[in-house]
């Protein structure tokens, strides 16, 4: 079924990653997601969810689809002539894969849903900023470690439209064996099943991706939020029978459109 990157998802809530910001509130509201059905496929899925996203609850920050806690938060503010830094642990949700989405996944086993437990760094210096988001899955999904480390710079709103920040960011994924052989890999047994050759994979950097976020005030509590992501496989995964299939692919896009209103806290 779903192949819905958390990173996304934690970035819609507040402006920007890494350049988060030092207002206490909660927003509330929806996003329409245009993805793909699982990694490597070239079929989409166009999807509504609901967004629920809270800053400072308690020392906690709730952003799409994962739960933090700084432990770290020092500096001098953001912007120009400013540092920043926080740290601390985290806790985020990726959904699985349906073997039942591609007829190349004939024989395969379903891969359940995944809560990646572990931490995360959010730098910045000047009109530069650095996440890094880091997790072990806890509850037999992929049961692999991920990571994810972005970088980007923030234009906040007005410095060139009026109501519109935007956020570029580079984005590096890498992941250990157990990850890549689940999402990339093709067993002995599931090669008899469904055709595919076998393919056994290491750890490494999977997937490179170049994103441009965007957040639009309506008004003072009501917010526009969107994503256009393209993302590229690399290395061996590239070369994987499931994204070499008829209906793979070694490249896709991820777009996301939102809104949701703020409540102060």
């Amino acid at each position: 079924m779903r192949f819905i990157t958390a990173l996304f998802l934690t970035a819609v809530a507040f402006p920007s990653a890494a350049f988060a910001s030092d207002d206490r509130n909660i927003r509330i509201g929806g996003t329409l997601l245009y993805t793909p059905e699982y990694a490597g496929s070239a079929d989409y899925d166009l999807r509504v969810l609901p967004l629920i996203s809270f800053d400072d609850i308690a020392g906690f920050e709730l952003s799409g689809l994962s739960l933090a806690y700084p432990v770290i938060d020092i500096g001098t503010g953001q912007g120009p002539g400013n540092w920043s830094l926080k740290a601390g642990p985290r806790a985020a949700f990726d959904f699985g894969r349906d073997s039942a989405d591609s007829p190349t996944l004939t024989g395969f086993e379903d891969i359940s849903a995944s809560l990646l437990a572990g931490g995360f760094l959010r730098a910045t210096y000047g009109v530069l900023g650095l996440r890094i988001d880091a997790g072990q899955d806890v509850i037999d999904g992929h049961d692999g470690f991920n990571a994810d480390i972005s970088l980007g710079t923030y234009i906040p709103a007005g410095l060139l439209v009026d109501k519109l920040a935007i956020q570029p960011a580079l984005t590096l994924s890498w992941a250990d064996e157990r990850y890549t052989q689940t999402i990339y890999g093709v067993t002995a047994q599931q090669a008899a099943a469904s055709g595919l050759p076998q393919y056994d994979l290491g750890n490494g950097f999977h997937r490179a991706s170049v994103s441009l976020l965007g957040w639009y005030e309506l008004d003072d509590r009501w917010q526009l939020n969107g994503i256009v992501s393209y993302r590229e496989y690399i290395g061996d995964y590239r070369e994987s029978p499931i994204l070499q299939a008829p209906d793979g692919t070694t490249s896709d896009v991820f777009m996301l459109l939102g809104i949701s209103r703020s409540f102060g806290l």
